[in-house]
C-alpha cells in the first residue's frame, strides 16, 4: 500500500467514526489546510468505485453555483442520469418528477432534496442506504446566496425528520467560505505531513545501512521541517536530497526527492513551482520504467485535483502507453479506468466507452492472477450498462468475462462517475 493510499483509509476511518456519532446532522463539513481537503476530495472520489448496493451512496457536483434559484435543478437534471440506471434493475418504477404542492421557499434547494426522497422511496436495493451529496463549485458567483441555499437545505432535512441523506462540503479551516451553521456538524482532517514523507522515503527507496544515509538523513529533515510549516527549509534539504542522490547515481532517490519536493510546494501553495518539478521529473526518471509509470499517474492525480481534466486525461493516456511498453498491462488498465471515469457523463459517454474497450483489449495479454487482481470487472461492468440495447456486444462481453472469471463477474457499479 502506497503512503497515499494509506492516508486515505485512516481518513475513511475517521468518516465513518465522525458520521456514526453525528447520525442527526443533516451536513457534515471537512475542514482542513489545502492538501488536506483534497485528500478528503480524493477519498470522497474513492467512494464512487465501491460497490453500493446495501451500502451507502455518494453523489459528487462540482458544477457551478450560479445562484440559489438554479443550482437545485442543475443537481436533479445530471442525478438523471443516475436514476436510469438504478431503473434498469426494476420494473414499473414511476417516472423521478418534482412535485411540490405548495412552494413557499427561498432557493430551490427543495429541488435537489425531494428527488433524493422519492429515489430512496422507489428503490429497495438502496432503501436502507444513506446518500451522501458532496458539493464543490468549481466558481461560486455568489457565497450568500449559497449560504441560503444550504442552510435551507438543512431546514428541509430536519423537517422531514430524515437522517438518511447528508450534504458535504469541504474548506479550509481558516479562511472559511460558508458562515457558522448549526445545522452542519464540522470535522478536521490533519495529514501528517513528517510521517507522510518518511512513508514515501521508504516506499521509494528501500535500502538500509548503505552509503545513502546523509540522504535519507535529508529526507528526513524536510519532513520534519514540513510538519512544522517550514516550507523553504524543507525545500532546502529536499534540494539538498537531489544532489546527494544524483552524486550516488540514485535515479529511484532522485526522482523520489523530486516527488517529494513537489508535495512541499503543493503544501506552500507554490503550483508553478510545483508543475515545473514534474516536467523535471520527467526529463530525469528512467525512460519506460514502472516509475515513470507512477509519476504521470501521479502528476494525473495532482491536476485533477487543480481541475485541469484535460491536461490530467494526457498524463494518464502517456502513463498508459509507457505501462503497455514494459508489459506493466494492470497499470495500463488502470489509467484507462481513470480516463474513462472522468467520462461518464452524457455528452462523452462514447469516450468512456472507447477507453474500456481498450481494457478489454489490454486483457487479453494478461496472465490469469494479474487479471483477476485488475480493476477489469469494474470497467467491464460499466462496459455491460452502457452498451444498452446492443444485445451483440452484450453477449460477446458476457461470454469474454465468464472465460475470465466464471459466471458471477460481475460487480455492482451502476452509479454514474462525476469529475
Amino acid at each position: 500500500m502506497n503512503p497515499v493510499d494509506l492516508e486515505l483509509v485512516k481518513l475513511k476511518r475517521q468518516w465513518h467514526n465522525v458520521v456514526s456519532k453525528n447520525e442527526e446532522k443533516p451536513m457534515f463539513i471537512c475542514l482542513g489546510e489545502k492538501h488536506e481537503t483534497e485528500l478528503f476530495d480524493g477519498f470522497i472520489k474513492s467512494r464512487l468505485s465501491e460497490d453500493y448496493d446495501g451500502e451507502d451512496v455518494f453523489l459528487i457536483h462540482y458544477q457551478e453555483f450560479n445562484g440559489m434559484d438554479s443550482y437545485g435543478q442543475s443537481l436533479f437534471d445530471e442525478w438523471k442520469e443516475f436514476y436510469e440506471l438504478l431503473e434498469k434493475s426494476e420494473e414499473n418504477i414511476p417516472q423521478w418528477e418534482l412535485n411540490v404542492a405548495d412552494n413557499k421557499f427561498k432557493t430551490d434547494a427543495y429541488k435537489a432534496f425531494f428527488p433524493l426522497l422519492d429515489l430512496k422511496k422507489n428503490f429497495p436495493n438502496i432503501k436502507d442506504s444513506k446518500i451522501y451529496l458532496y458539493i464543490a463549485p468549481v466558481r461560486i458567483n455568489d457565497i450568500k446566496e449559497l449560504s441560503l441555499w444550504v442552510k435551507e437545505w438543512c431546514e428541509l432535512c430536519e423537517k422531514s425528520v430524515n437522517q438518511d441523506i447528508k450534504l458535504v462540503w469541504a474548506e479550509h479551516h481558516q479562511y472559511k467560505t460558508l458562515p457558522d451553521n448549526s445545522s452542519a456538524h464540522s470535522f478536521r482532517v490533519e495529514v501528517d505531513i513528517h510521517q507522510l514523507m518518511q512513508n514515501t522515503a521508504a516506499h521509494t527507496n528501500r535500502k538500509k545501512n548503505s552509503v545513502d544515509t546523509d540522504f535519507q538523513q535529508q529526507i528526513l529533515t524536510a519532513s520534519n521541517h514540513l510538519s512544522k510549516g517550514r516550507y523553504k527549509e524543507a525545500e532546502f534539504a529536499l534540494k539538498n536530497a537531489v544532489k546527494l542522490a544524483k552524486e550516488q547515481k540514485n535515479k529511484q532517490g532522485e526522482i523520489s526527492a523530486y516527488f517529494m519536493l513537489t508535495q512541499a510546494y503543493i503544501a506552500d501553495k507554490k503550483k508553478e513551482r510545483a508543475e515545473d518539478t514534474y516536467h523535471t521529473i520527467f526529463e530525469e526518471v528512467e525512460p519506460n520504467s514502472p516509475l515513470e509509470v507512477q509519476m504521470y499517474m501521479n502528476y494525473g492525480s495532482y491536476l485533477l485535483g487543480n481541475s485541469k481534466k484535460s491536461k490530467a486525461e494526457q498524463a494518464f493516456e502517456k502513463a498508459a502507453e509507457v505501462a503497455q511498453t514494459i508489459g506493466e498491462h494492470a497499470m495500463a488498465i488502470e489509467c484507462y479506468r481513470i480516463i474513462g471515469t472522468l467520462n461518464d457523463t452524457v455528452l462523452t459517454k462514447d469516450k468512456m466507452i472507447e477507453y474500456f474497450e481498450k481494457c478489454l483489449d489490454i486483457a487479453k495479454l494478461m496472465e490469469p492472477s494479474t487479471r483477476e487482481s485488475s480493476s477489469l470487472k469494474f470497467v467491464a461492468s460499466m462496459l455491460y450498462i452502457k452498451y444498452e440495447g446492443d444485445k451483440d456486444k452484450k453477449t460477446t462481453l458476457d461470454n469474454e468475462m465468464k472465460n475470465y472469471f466464471g459466471e458471477d463477474w460481475t460487480v455492482n457499479v451502476e452509479k454514474p462517475k462525476y469529475n
